[in-house]
C-alpha cells in the first residue's frame, strides 16, 4: 500500500516535457539548384582530386581533359629523333602511364637506361668469353696435332726401339723343344721327353697345290683320293712336300704340344711351338680343392720366372719382340689352364714371300688352241 501512495506522489510531482521543432535545411543554399530554377551544368568531373582534372561535357559524348599530360621522355633518348607537332589526344581510357608523376617517369627512364646498359655489358662479356674459348680450342687442337705428329715420327718399329734390347727367345726351349729344329730333331726330343707323336701333317707351298691339281685334271684324274695322291706325287717330285705340323701329347701330365714347321724354302724348321697344360676340371671350390688350384698356379708362375726370367712386357706377359721373335705366357680359367706360345715370325714371312715370287714361274696349260702358246714354245 505504501508503494502505491509513493508512486502516485511521484506522478503528481513530475512535469511534462514537449519536443520542439528543429529547422534543418536540406540544401546549403536557400534556393536549391533544382527544377525550373536550377542552373544547368555544362560538365561533370570524373576524376578524384589527386588525378588530372577530366570533365565530361554535358550534351556531348566527348571527354576533354583540361590539363593534358605530356608523355615522359627518356633521359638517354637519341638526339636525332624526329620532332612532330603535338597530336590531339585520342578519346580512349586513361592509361596507367599517363597517371604517373614526372618523378616516377624519370625514375623509370633511368631504370630502363640502366637495364639496357647492363644488357649490353652482358652481351659484350659473352662475346668476349666466346672468343677466348674459341681461341683456347684452336690452341689445344694445334697442340694435339703437333703432339700426334711428334708421336708418329717417334713411333718405334719394334719393342727393341721402345724398351731397348729385349731377350732373345730363339734361345728358349719348352720341354726341350726349340725354335729352328727340324722334324727329325723334334722326333728325337719327343722320345727323350716321353711325348707321344699323335699326328703329323704335311704341306705344299702356296700356289703349287692349285697348279698340281690343274695338271692332274688335265691327265683325267678326278676321283678325290686319286686326285690327292696325284698332287702329293708331283710335290714330292719337285721336292716341295714337307712336314708342316706335328702334335705331341703326354697323358700322364695332361700336357699337349703342337709344333709348326716352315717350308723347304726356309729349310723346313720349327717356327712356332704351342704348349698347353689343362688343369683338373673335377675340382670344385671347396677349401681343400681351392688350395690345390692355388698351389698349381703358384708352381707354374714360379717355374716360368725361374726358367725365363722377368718378361719384357709385364702387362701382356711377353718375352722378346712380338714383331720378330717372342714368347707369350698365360694361365686362364677356373681350372688354371696353362699356355705358352714360342714363335719366330721371320721363317713364316719368308715362306710367303718365296711362294709369291715362285707364282710368276708357274705355267698353266690353257684350253685355247686358236693360236700358238708362247709359254709352250719357251718350254720347248
Amino acid at each position: 500500500m505504501k508503494k502505491l501512495y509513493l508512486t502516485a506522489v511521484l506522478m503528481l510531482l513530475a512535469s511534462p516535457v514537449f519536443a520542439e521543432e528543429v529547422d534543418i535545411p536540406l540544401f546549403e543554399e536557400d534556393t536549391p539548384n533544382l527544377g525550373r530554377q536550377s542552373k544547368p551544368q555544362d560538365n561533370i568531373v570524373l576524376t578524384p582530386d589527386e588525378l588530372p582534372d577530366v570533365r565530361v561535357q554535358l550534351g556531348s559524348n566527348k571527354i576533354k581533359p583540361e590539363q593534358p599530360r605530356k608523355a615522359p621522355q627518356a633521359t638517354n633518348a637519341p638526339t636525332d629523333v624526329n620532332t612532330e607537332p603535338e597530336q590531339p589526344i585520342n578519346r580512349r581510357p586513361i592509361q596507367l602511364g599517363e597517371r604517373m608523376s614526372k618523378e616516377q617517369s624519370d625514375k623509370m627512364s633511368q631504370q630502363l637506361s640502366d637495364e639496357i646498359q647492363r644488357y649490353q655489358e652482358a652481351q659484350a662479356r659473352q662475346e668476349l668469353e666466346k672468343a677466348i674459348k674459341e681461341a683456347q680450342q684452336k690452341k689445344e687442337a694445334a697442340e694435339r696435332a703437333e703432339l700426334a705428329k711428334t708421336t708418329t715420327e717417334k713411333m718405334p718399329d719394334s719393342l727393341l726401339d721402345l724398351f731397348g734390347k729385349t731377350q732373345d727367345v730363339r734361345a728358349f726351349d719348352v720341354s726341350g723343344f726349340e725354335l729352328g729344329m727340324t722334324p727329325a730333331e723334334v722326333v728325337e726330343v719327343a722320345q727323350n721327353q716321353r711325348y707321344a707323336i699323335v699326328r703329323v701333317e704335311h704341306g705344299i707351298p702356296l700356289h703349287r697345290t692349285s697348279l698340281y691339281e690343274h695338271r692332274c685334271r688335265q691327265a683325267q684324274v678326278h676321283r678325290p683320293n686319286d686326285l690327292q695322291s696325284c698332287i702329293i706325287e708331283q710335290a714330292k717330285e719337285d721336292e716341295v712336300y714337307y712336314v708342316s705340323s706335328m702334335t705331341l701329347e703326354k697323358p700322364s701330365t695332361a700336357e699337349k704340344m703342337q709344333i709348326l714347321f716352315s717350308s723347304m724354302a726356309t729349310d723346313n724348321t720349327a717356327y712356332k711351338i704351342y704348349y698347353e697344360n689343362e688343369g683338373d676340371n673335377s675340382l670344385n671350390f671347396t677349401r681343400k680343392n681351392l688350395a690345390k688350384k692355388i698351389r698349381r698356379r703358384d708352381a707354374f708362375w714360379k717355374l716360368i720366372y725361374d726358367t725365363y726370367g722377368a718378361p719384357d712386357d709385364r702387362e701382356n706377359m711377353v718375352w722378346g719382340d712380338p714383331q720378330t721373335a717372342y714368347m707369350r705366357v698365360a694361365m686362364q680359367g677356373s681350372n688354371y689352364n696353362a699356355y705358352i706360345i714360342l714363335e719366330d715370325r721371320e721363317p713364316h714371312d719368308q715362306d710367303y714371300i718365296d711362294a709369291t715370287e715362285q707364282k710368276e714361274d708357274l705355267r698353266y696349260k690353257h684350253p685355247f688352241t686358236f693360236a700358238a702358246d708362247p709359254d709352250a714354245e719357251d718350254e720347248d
